[in-house]
């Protein structure tokens, strides 16, 4: 059996959230799965010079689409008061193609929005923090 490909995805504005997202891949990694993690993989505005935002763009969004097309299932941090334009763009991609999404957030402000909800299991793949995400993940496409 193959190990399990994982999209890691959620927003990427601020340390704190591709911080987040590394911590994610890390727990997920030290399991055994592989992981894609789109600023780590396909990287980041401005590293070089000489791209013009629409090759950026293109190079981001293909990058992106073939580790979605790849992933068996994916991870996504939902954190603030809405949830990332990309990150639920690339949620409703993923549960439309059938793949499942675990999301996580422990954000105060309440449960995420009712989409969200439905496309991460109907709540069930929802988590507050990794060990509880890691859990959903392990109980649902066990390695080996």
């Amino acid at each position: 059996m193959a190990v399990p490909y994982v999209y890691v995805a959620g927003p990427l504005f601020n340390t704190h959230e591709r911080w987040f997202i590394e911590r994610i891949a890390e727990a997920l990694e030290k399991e055994g799965y592989r992981t894609y993690v789109p600023h780590r993989d396909a990287g980041v505005a401005g590293e070089d010079p000489n791209e013009t935002p629409d090759q950026f763009f293109k190079r981001i969004f293909d990058a992106d689409l073939k580790a979605m097309i790849a992933a068996d299932f994916a991870t996504a941090l939902l954190t603030g008061q809405d949830v990332d334009s990309g990150t639920a763009s690339e949620i409703g991609w993923l549960s439309a193609k059938g793949k499942p999404v675990y999301g996580i957030s422990d954000d105060i402000r309440g449960p995420v929005n009712i989409m969200l909800w439905g496309f991460c299991g109907e709540g069930r793949y929802l988590s507050k923090n990794i060990d509880d995400l890691m859990a959903h993940v392990r109980a649902n496409h066990p390695i080996g």
